[in-house]
């Protein structure tokens, strides 16, 4: 008798963990939204991105930047604004580091940090940091562009650190259709890539090139549309 009361115990246990460790399935298809600039494209479109490591160690600014200048737009330039743990807490510092400007595009990244149970923030300080960062970054540069990036899922001891990953992504679908600014799905372009474990070796990080390959292209794409602009095929 006892020893069927501790193997239901630890059977519930178990059931219990994999409610609370358990991470939604990604979306089919990349939940993307657009909202178009209100004012003319620049001829040279400066942007930055903010973020947290997944964005300071990436190569798709640099490769977005390349884009950029091949999409109707005489030049690009994407400046990195992000470092290793930061939150969107943190983001909130980040402001003024991108300069006087002028800046047309902003693109952020905290959801991957926000949802850390750890170092993170609570799902309702996540949507308020992001609303202060996009309303400083409207009010810092006019007819600035936003654009919220979700990104790669987790695995291993990094997804039982964020075991509401999804739910964070969540919040940018969210906050993009309720501030009016652009949302880039790279969750869903990552799940529908398949890279497969050798392109997330550490459980948090991508690769870089496999991430550059995925993203960039599409993103390009994204940020070209927004301005009115296409990129070629």
């Amino acid at each position: 008798m006892a020893r069927a009361a501790v193997l239901t115990g630890l059977l519930l246990t178990l059931l219990a963990a994999a409610v609370v460790f358990r991470q939604a399935p990604g979306p089919e298809a990349p939940r993307d939204r657009i909202v178009r600039a209100t004012g003319p494209a620049p001829e040279h479109i400066a942007g930055v991105a903010f973020g947290t490591s997944l964005t300071a160690r990436a190569l798709w600014p640099a490769e977005l930047e390349a884009r950029l200048a091949g999409c109707g737009f005489g030049a690009a330039s994407v400046i990195v604004r992000a470092r290793p743990g930061a939150n969107s807490a943190e983001g909130l510092a980040m402001l003024g580091s991108e300069g006087a400007g002028p800046i047309h595009l902003a693109l952020i990244e905290f959801a991957i940090n926000d949802a850390d149970m750890i170092d993170g923030v609570a799902q309702a300080a996540s949507l308020q940091n992001h609303r202060e960062i996009i309303h400083a970054l409207r009010a810092r540069h006019a007819g600035i562009a936003v654009v919220l990036l979700t990104t790669n899922p987790v695995t291993g001891l990094q997804r039982l650190k964020r075991p509401k990953l999804m739910a964070y992504g969540d919040l940018y679908v969210q906050l993009a259709a309720e501030e009016g600014v652009s949302l880039f799905d790279g969750t869903a372009r990552w799940r529908n890539g398949d890279p497969g474990r050798d392109g997330l070796a550490d459980g948090l990080h991508p690769d870089p090139a496999l991430e550059a390959r995925l993203y960039s292209r599409p993103l390009a794409d994204t940020v070209a549309r927004i301005f009115g602009r296409d990129c070629p095929p």
